[in-house]
């Protein structure tokens, strides 16, 4: 009886919002036909609106900038120095082999690897990045 007076308060309020009600039943699907046609009709009326709002989006990025290091050459042993370099083996694990191809994959992508080709690093050479002291080898 209890269900029966709630149903009947809910029916009053809906025709006195002029709201539609629908009773369905997932158990039986009674009713489920009628509310998804309902729908189908109501969102043919709605005007068409982009469902998306298309916003320019802003891309911050840490990029290191190649005015950021720079390499020297003294008695064969090369030196890169700089706030860009510094940044770079804060991050690194000497010791985690992912961590070292992460920085060979940086030191190509930064152009430095390029730089020191170009200044005549070799295989065997001493290579300091910031204050860790590395063997060159490709």
């Amino acid at each position: 009886m209890q269900e029966e007076t709630l149903m009947k308060q809910v029916e009053e309020l809906a025709q006195k919002e002029k709201m539609e009600i629908y009773k369905i039943s997932a158990a039986t699907k009674q009713g489920i036909e009628e509310l998804i046609n309902y729908v189908e009709k109501t969102l043919k009326t709605l005007p068409k609106e982009e469902l998306v709002e298309i916003e320019e989006k802003r891309i911050y990025t840490l990029e290191e900038k190649q005015d950021q290091w720079s390499i020297k050459e003294e008695n064969g042993v090369f030196m890169v120095t700089g706030r860009a370099i510094e940044r770079l083996m804060g991050r690194i694990n000497i010791e985690d082999n992912e961590s070292m191809y992460y920085l060979q994959k940086t030191l190509k992508n930064m152009g430095i690897e390029q730089k020191l080709k170009e200044m005549g690093v070799c295989e065997g050479d001493t290579v300091i990045l910031a204050d860790w002291e590395l063997e060159w080898y490709e």
